[in-house]
């Protein structure tokens, strides 16, 4: 699924071909010959003939075709000056939907052939965009014509080929019956994330890989503002933070991170730093950034910037210059030290009363994990700080120095303050016992916002990991969280809750904690129903589906068996299952573990023609079966024709998830290793799939054996993968090590 490759799809049972391109990072050059580097940029002239009675299309509008027989030449407009990897070529069968922009661009979406209104909900996703983006950089959009295509084999989500981006079919298609909300809002955040790119990425290209960033970072973070301002109702600022920044921080605590510019080499190292980092990281602190400086400062360095390098390749410091200008700020200075070196900051914080005043010391240090930190003296990093108090006020400093005082006028001893409100920061915070107390409290009566009681809780978990904070202390925390209403807070609940079964699975204290997640879901339970009320709000539509379905894993049989109750009237075709809650009743059905509804989900699989759907049954069903000869059955599904190479990996990696199947996935892996190099090797998707069956052990000798294996199977470009997996596995032991004694204590008097 690189260079210019062929995609299986299928026309009444009919097994046909398209062609299509994927060419970044390196493979252009598997098409046609070229200095397939970012910064050798070049106009392109392209011709394609092919079958006359299908689509052909590529970055520009068609200016000639020429028929012969059964065959048709099309001549393509010339290209502006880009980057080969951003040349695209489609050939195939496919119907579309079109509309313009408001500056006349015309705008389609090609979808599989007879689903052309499931392309009707991205058209308006990239029309709007469009708009968004030439308004908000001040720059028209540059090309004539924006074609998005889903491809039916496509080893990622989507590429922004200027001017004709492919996707995933999951990605762009919305079925208007059977596409869930989440999986509507994933279609809306790739649209404008691949938008973004047509001026972040190609209109200006980063100079080397090293500044990958450049193009991903920013996208993800434009893919939030843009979708923000275009649909609201989705909240995505609030579910930025446990779906992008909390993942970026998880990550980055390893010593086995990396900064977010790196030094890159050969082609199979730019695989390599196409992850969290420079994605996740990379938005986390632009978000930081956009906070500090303002919109209005951000929106006029972002112009200058675009129209200065129009057509041209950059680096950071081009950036920085320009958005200090525009701000006045030092940002060059400040933004340094949060791409330049990898990891992040925790800022210990204690208090004292001073009079009417409260004064609060910081510190700042490198957040670690635990393990092989090496020295860590020498990392600082500017930090733009806000400390909100209880009576509202809001205190901003720049914490350009290792410790330093602040004061916060008027505020009494028994008030409370929280530094990094909304969880803006990319940074931990460590409380004093007492400063901790008060804030507690407040999470108790909600005093604060779901984001600020999502951050404490977040934190001491990420403290409880490292060895800086007990786990009996975050199991007490967690119950001052029963009466929570918030779909972003119980997210961090969830994460948090994931995290300690990962490491009891296999003691004996892990059904008393399975007994105490069921009482701490216990009231939400209650208020929550398995079927939405009219005019159901976006985030309550996601909190019913992550409460029914943790509590369906954690062996609420109530929920498990109303889930089977729901999914065989589904089957029987007498009642079906709504989008939203498919995900969820696979979950809860694949938790009883019967023989039957496997069978039962592997027919709905290959008569499943809407790949959302194909992909919800692979994930959430055929990978979540707690029966351990099932899941053997799903990982021998994974590489049968029935399932497309595409989607292979992530029924893999679900089963290695499964806390049922981390063995089964792993040895699967060794077994079929061979046949997982023959179909995605060069590229990402092997080093994803050996991180994945790596990652989820819990033990320092099977750290010990994994790098024995891979010592003696070295797969190609995983080699930060898999120091990642196994620093992770190894902070896990340490952790289960030092506070197992103490979890299985509370758990006995709980």
């Amino acid at each position: 699924m690189k260079g210019f490759y062929r995609a299986k799809y299928f026309v009444n049972g009919e097994e046909r071909y398209a062609a299509s391109t994927q060419f970044e990072s390196t493979d252009a050059r598997r098409a046609f010959p070229c200095w397939d580097e970012p910064a050798v940029k070049a106009t392109f002239d392209i011709t394609v003939t092919g079958p006359k009675d299908r689509v052909i299309i590529s970055n520009m509008p068609e200016i000639s075709c020429t028929e012969e027989g059964d065959m048709k030449t099309i001549v393509f407009d010339r290209t502006p000056v880009m980057s080969t990897y951003l040349v695209a070529m489609v050939v195939g069968e496919f119907d579309y939907v079109e509309d313009s922009t408001r500056d006349g661009i015309k705008v389609r979406v090609y979808t599989p052939l007879g689903k052309k209104e499931q392309g009707q909900f991205a058209l308006e996703c990239g029309i709007r965009a469009l708009n968004f983006y030439s308004d908000f950089f001040n720059i028209p959009y540059p090309l004539k014509k924006y074609d998005m295509i889903g491809i039916p084999d496509f080893a990622m989500g989507a590429m922004e080929n200027w001017g004709l981006v492919t996707y995933r079919e999951q990605c762009i298609l919305v079925d208007p019956v059977n596409t869930s909300a989440s999986a509507k809002e994933y279609v809306a955040i790739v649209v404008a994330h691949e938008t973004a790119h047509q001026w972040f990425g190609n209109l200006v290209t980063m100079e080397w890989w090293t500044h990958l960033w450049l193009n991903e970072g920013f996208a993800s973070f434009m893919e939030n503002l843009c979708t923000d301002r275009l649909f609201p109702d989705f909240k995505v600022f609030e579910t930025f933070v446990p779906g992008t920044l909390i993942r970026a921080l998880d990550l980055d605590a390893l010593a086995s991170s990396h900064p977010i510019e790196v030094p890159v080499g050969h082609p199979t190292e730019v695989d390599e730093i196409f992850d969290i980092i420079s994605y996740n990281k990379g938005a986390s602190v632009i978000r930081m950034l956009f906070n500090w400086i303002g919109e209005d400062a951000f929106k006029a360095g972002m112009k200058s910037y675009l129209t200065k390098y129009s057509y041209q390749n950059t680096e950071t410091p081009q950036l920085w210059a320009e958005l200090g200008e525009a701000s006045g700020q030092p940002v060059s200075k400040v933004m340094g030290t949060w791409t330049e070196q990898m990891g992040f900051p925790v800022i210990s914080v204690k208090s004292r009363q001073e009079g009417n005043d409260r004064i609060v010391s910081l510190s700042q240090s490198k957040f670690t994990a635990g393990l092989n930190a090496g020295d860590v003296s020498k990392y600082f990093w500017n930090i733009p700080i806000s400390i909100k108090t209880s009576t509202g006020d809001i205190v901003k400093v720049m914490m350009d120095q290792e410790s330093m005082d602040v004061t916060l006028p008027n505020l009494g001893p028994s008030a409370c303050f929280k530094l990094n409100p909304d969880f803006v920061g990319y940074y931990r915070v460590h409380y004093s016992p007492q400063d901790l107390d008060t804030l507690c409290t407040a999470v108790q009566n909600k005093e604060l916002s779901p984001l600020d009681r999502l951050n404490i809780l977040d934190d001491i978990f990420s403290l409880i990991s490292a060895g800086k904070a007990s786990s009996t202390e975050g199991l007490k925390l967690l119950q001052a969280f029963k009466d929570e209403d918030s779909y972003v807070v119980w997210n961090s609940i969830s994460n948090a809750t994931n995290n300690l079964n990962t490491i009891l699975l296999d003691q004996p204290c892990h059904a008393n904690f399975q007994r105490f997640v069921r009482d701490v879901y216990s009231k939400i339970k209650s208020k929550i129903s398995w079927d939405g009320t009219p005019g159901e709000k976006h985030l309550d539509t996601l909190l019913r589906c992550m409460v029914l379905s943790k509590l369906g894993r954690f062996g609420d049989e109530e929920v498990r068996q109303e889930a089977k109750r729901r999914f065989d009237a589904h089957v029987a075709g007498t009642t079906s299952i709504h989008a939203d809650m498919r995900s969820t009743v696979y979950t809860c059905v694949g938790a009883l573990g019967q023989d039957a509804d496997y069978e039962t989900m592997v027919k709905l699989h290959k008569s499943e023609e809407l790949m959302e759907e194909k992909d919800r049954i692979l994930r959430s069903g055929l990978g979540g079966f707690l029966n351990k000869e099932i899941l053997e059955k799903s990982l021998s599904y994974s590489l049968s024709p029935e399932v497309r190479p595409q989607d292979s990996p992530f029924l893999i990696l679900s089963v290695a998830r499964n806390p049922m199947g981390k063995e089964l996935a792993w040895q699967f892996f060794k077994d079929n290793l061979p046949e997982l190099r023959k179909r995605y090797e060069p590229g990402s998707l092997v080093p994803y799939i050996v991180k994945g069956v790596s990652e989820k052990f819990v033990s320092e000798d099977m750290a010990n054996t994994i790098q024995k294996y891979f010592d003696e199977n070295p797969v190609q470009g995983s080699d930060r993968n898999l120091a990642q997996a196994l620093e992770t596995v190894r902070v896990n032991a340490a952790w289960l090590n030092r506070d197992l004694t103490a979890i299985k204590t509370f758990l006995e008097k709980y």
